[in-house]
């Protein structure tokens, strides 16, 4: 039996969390679905995912706040920041938070399933790692 991955989608934009949810979907993944990020982090089973997907911008935990609390709980779950702003200073911020990956808004659903393929290989890398410990 082959396991599905799990992506986290985290949008305060209802719109965008359904669209790369269905996206998502047809590529094979399972979802979980946020509109803030205090949400997913309060919510149970954070270590089952294999990739977390983000808006930058969003009201009380931001993008970038949810990647460092993240990292601060010491949770190296690969983390894709999306924004419709993507600015090289932000692009600096977030790399040097931890982000596996940055894409701008609107983005073409390949690229963006690419990037999401690509974590979930290193997301598995490392849990075979660390089980292999």
């Amino acid at each position: 039996m082959i396991e599905t991955s799990i992506i986290a989608v985290i949008d305060d934009d209802a719109g965008v969390r359904s669209a790369i949810e269905d996206l998502l979907r047809s590529g094979g993944y399972q979802t979980r679905v946020f509109g803030k990020g205090a949400d997913f982090l309060r919510s149970p089973g954070i270590s089952e995912c294999d990739c977390i997907v983000s808006d930058f911008q969003m009201p009380e935990t931001s993008g970038l706040d949810l990647l460092r609390t993240l990292r601060f709980r010491r949770i190296g779950t690969p983390v894709i920041i999306i924004s419709a702003l993507m600015a090289t200073t932000v692009q600096v911020e977030m790399a040097k938070a931890g982000a596996f990956d940055f894409l701008e808004k609107p983005f073409p659903p390949e690229t963006f399933l690419e990037a999401v393929r690509s974590a979930v290989a290193k997301s598995t890398k490392w849990n075979r790692a660390a089980a292999s410990r």
